[in-house]
């Protein structure tokens, strides 16, 4: 495996684009926390690069995400597919459609009982068919389950409960909401592809009043 070049640095983890058998891939490696003490420390990395990985395996029968090539669980690495594509922060302004099919598929990720932890329209990668010709098992999938990747599930956790959903979905209505405040009428077409039953509003509605008194 060929070192290539950082690509970014989170809080929790460093990725780096790297040639794996002559394919650009991205390895995902979570960065060892000194205020721990170390066996702690590695055990939490392991657990979390283990979890992340079963989650990315498991939602990947429902909607597009990186293919885990590679997990190293010592070293809290995951090598996965390199995506090639724009955030949908970048384009969603210019395809405001994207916001209500991100719904569908968010409403995808909770049926199968996971929440991502972390949405954020920098957190979903559009890739564009015209791009991506010459790659045609990417291009099977994009016509299979559509032009959106979702990616980092590292605070991503198992969940069917009506509070966890409500959640994952105010987090990302306020993230969405605070980033794209040009988009008219933009989180109402998230929630209309996400077509959530009345518990569920009435669960977020609640969640957002806490919000507002704490």
């Amino acid at each position: 495996m060929q070192k290539n070049s950082f690509f970014k640095k989170g809080a929790e983890a460093e990725l780096t684009e790297e040639i794996f058998c002559g394919k650009l891939v991205l390895s995902k490696k979570r960065i060892p926390k000194s205020y721990r003490a170390p066996g702690l420390d590695l055990l939490i990395r392991k657990t979390r690069t283990r979890s992340e990985a079963k989650i990315l395996r498991d939602v990947s029968f429902a909607i597009n995400v990186p293919d885990v090539i590679k997990v190293d669980e010592n070293n809290a690495e995951i090598l996965m597919e390199f995506i090639p594509g724009k955030r949908l922060k970048e384009v969603i302004e210019k395809k405001p459609l994207l916001a209500k099919e991100a719904g569908k598929l968010i409403r995808k990720i909770h049926d199968l009982g996971i929440i991502h932890g972390d949405l954020t329209t920098s957190n979903i990668i559009f890739v564009d068919e015209n791009e991506i010709k010459q790659n045609e098992e990417l291009l099977k999938r994009v016509k299979k389950k559509g032009n959106l990747f979702f990616i980092d599930f590292g605070l991503g956790f198992y969940s069917k409960k009506v509070e966890d959903r409500a959640t994952d979905l105010v987090v990302f209505k306020k993230t969405f909401n605070a980033t794209h405040s040009s988009l008219k009428k933009g989180w109402k077409l998230v929630m209309e592809g996400y077509n959530p039953d009345k518990e569920l509003h009435t669960r977020m509605e609640a969640i957002e009043k806490r919000a507002r008194y704490h």
